[in-house]
């Protein structure tokens, strides 16, 4: 059996950086391996605590106990293969919404199902929501929050298209969504009344009027773009590889661009799960000032050369079933540096 964790003896001048560059880690990785395994007075957070010795660290393993792990179960040419189950998987869903000082957390659960393949040879899945929404933890209880939460339930069930990558790229049940509009906004106008209501409705029924304007508002949809990933790939014989991500991070323009690296682990780790890691940095032809005014173009960018671009981080843990390679839980978090900084975070854990 694997150790879950090997020590590493704190010598004199080292710091929490120094020893994840030796290690070959993140500070934040390091950190919260070690918290997950010490006691309170030991654990880390801004420094190391007084008198902290030793540190757990990730195990290396020699050639025989290599040999004792299982590896992750690719495919041929190092494929990792999406592998679909009819079992309905349910999770929590968490939204962390920070905008300068201000921060905000959304939470709900919802369903997964598979439902078969398309035409195309594509898979189609069904979201569902499964509980009441909270913010900061409260049940919605103001009447715009209300509002936003009834619309929604238009929605659902939702059926997208994904492909052998695990990326979504269609809405398979567009007629249903529109035709479940009449009732829901009947419902509305029997709660509630006044002039902004019938806008506010009026907005809803326009981003259903065609299945277009529909598929450009949901692929701002965080839990959409998190849960399906392009996870499923090719990857090298150095089980990492470059590309490039997007994440609708401002809500009123196109989304942002980020080079990542992408890196799976060869073996599983202490709970038989596959390790997926996607770290970056925002990489975006839109300047500071055309991110700022929340345009899809690069305007500021191309007329005045010159212009500052803007800085953003881009972050992502999945944690697959070895078994399935089903997502058990997810972590990601992306930030933008303009006039006030945006950061989102998504956690989604199975139930």
């Amino acid at each position: 059996m694997k150790p879950k964790y090997k020590k590493y003896k704190i010598k004199k001048g080292d710091t929490l950086q120094s020893i994840s560059e030796k290690l070959n880690k993140t500070t934040h990785e390091v950190k919260n391996f070690h918290n997950i395994f010490c006691d309170s007075d030991n654990y880390i957070g801004v420094t190391f605590p007084i008198g902290l010795k030793e540190l757990y660290i990730y195990p290396e393993y020699n050639e025989k106990e290599l040999s004792l792990i299982p590896k992750v179960p690719f495919d041929d040419a190092y494929k990792l293969l999406l592998k679909p189950t009819q079992n309905k998987m349910n999770y929590g869903v968490m939204y962390t919404i920070k905008s300068g000082n201000e921060e905000n957390t959304l939470k709900f659960e919802v369903s997964i199902v598979y439902k078969g393949k398309t035409i195309g040879d594509n898979h189609i899945f069904e979201i569902d929501r499964i509980s009441k929404t909270f913010i900061n933890d409260e049940e919605v209880n103001t009447i715009a929050d209300e509002l936003a939460v009834k619309t929604s339930e238009v929605l659902y069930p939702l059926e997208v298209v994904v492909t052998n990558e695990g990326k979504w790229i269609e809405i398979n049940n567009y007629k249903e969504i529109n035709k479940r509009w009449k009732k829901v906004k009947a419902k509305v106008l029997d709660e509630y009344e006044g002039e902004w209501v019938e806008k506010y409705l009026l907005l809803n029924e326009k981003t259903l009027e065609n299945e277009a304007y529909l598929l450009d508002s949901l692929k701002k949809d965080w839990f959409l773009n998190s849960y399906f990933n392009t996870i499923y790939v090719y990857y090298s014989h150095k089980f990492k590889f470059q590309t490039t991500t997007t994440f609708p991070i401002l809500p009123n323009c196109k989304s942002v661009s980020y080079d990542i690296e992408q890196k799976i682990e060869e073996y599983l780790d202490v709970n038989n799960s596959i390790r997926i890691e996607q770290k970056g940095k925002l990489k975006e032809e839109r300047s500071k000032a055309d991110l700022e005014n929340e345009m899809d173009i690069p305007y500021y960018g191309i007329l005045y050369p010159n212009q500052d671009m803007a800085k953003g981080k881009y972050r992502s843990l999945y944690f697959l079933n070895g078994n399935t390679n089903l997502i058990e839980s997810l972590f990601l978090e992306c930030s933008i540096e303009l006039a006030v900084e945006k950061e989102i975070q998504v956690v989604v854990s199975l139930l």
